[in-house]
């Protein structure tokens, strides 16, 4: 990547839907704010990690990610009352030398190369990118009292997520008229829209969770557990699909030397023929296999 990109992660919150402190709490035998954190780190992309932090917490948070320094720079600094408070802060500490940066939940530790690149493409289009999907669930508008107002037509409206990128001196424009204004927000690219500036929303439909919910926790845990250690689960499908696809690659090459020895309209050549095809179907099946295992259970660099 040509262009430096800075990563802001917000972990400035109270974990009020949750009831505990989630972040510092051991998810997978690991605080989930360290597996957000390396997972960033793997994906190689960021060139500094500013860390906002909950203002009376900078020592502890000082300690939790001291053994990461060493996998890359990551700087902490105080948020706000607001959310957009804490990012703004983080954003007045992204080096000058950045062209773009990244906004990151700090509850989402499933955060992959794949899905940072995907998104930086289309900010390096527009200036301002998210990913996200169609709302798929039926939205409906309800009263306090419990009652249904009206059905929300969902065929235009879309769930976003992040990382959402910007071009650095964009949203540090944004920022400045938002705090000009008064106005509230608590997603990024609605600072951006709010100055007429266009948001390219990314399609992605990979795992993105947002630890909120105790449920949510559950099926965090459940997930990292599979990917973590050389021997989880995750890792050893990992080598299987690709001790697969070693072994399918030359049974193609033989396949190929099968169909040259067999005349065209004879019995072998039809078996050769479709033991050929089901060899291309067997591989570009395990290719699939293997994006969505990386996907899911990535490795430095990816």
């Amino acid at each position: 990547m040509s262009e430096p990109l800075s990563a802001v992660v917000v972990a400035a919150g109270r974990s009020q839907r949750m009831g505990f402190d989630k972040l510092l709490t051991p998810l997978a035998g690991r605080p989930l704010l360290l597996h957000t954190l390396e997972r960033l780190l793997l994906s190689g992309v960021p060139a500094e990690i500013i860390l906002v932090v909950r203002p009376g917490s900078e020592q502890e948070m000082e300690a939790l990610v001291a053994p990461l320094r060493e996998q890359g720079s990551i700087r902490l600094v105080p948020g706000g009352a607001q959310r957009q408070d804490s990012v703004q802060a983080g954003l007045q500490a992204v080096s000058d030398s950045s062209e773009y940066v990244l906004v990151h939940d700090a509850a989402r530790p499933f955060v992959t190369r794949e899905l940072i690149d995907v998104v930086l493409a289309a900010a390096k289009m527009t200036g301002a990118a998210v990913c996200g999907a169609p709302c798929s669930d039926t939205l409906k508008e309800v009263a306090e009292d419990g009652q249904v107002v009206q059905t929300i037509d969902r065929s235009k409206l879309w769930m976003v997520q992040t990382p959402q990128i910007f071009r650095t001196s964009l949203l540090r424009e944004a920022y400045a008229n938002a705090q000009q204004t008064g106005a509230t927000f608590t997603d990024d690219t609605a600072v951006v829209e709010q100055m007429g500036h266009p948001v390219q929303v990314v399609l992605y439909h990979g795992i993105n969770l947002k630890v909120t919910t105790p449920s949510d926790w559950k099926l965090a845990e459940a997930c990292l557990q599979l990917g973590e250690g050389e021997s989880a689960p995750g890792q050893i499908l990992r080598k299987h699909l690709h001790d697969m696809n070693n072994h399918l690659t030359p049974l193609l090459g033989y396949s190929y030397l099968l169909l040259t020895e067999f005349p065209e309209e004879g019995r072998g050549k039809k078996f050769a023929t479709s033991i050929q095809t089901a060899g291309e179907r067997c591989q570009a099946t395990a290719a699939a296999m293997q994006k969505l295992v990386r996907e899911l259970f990535p490795r430095k660099g990816e």
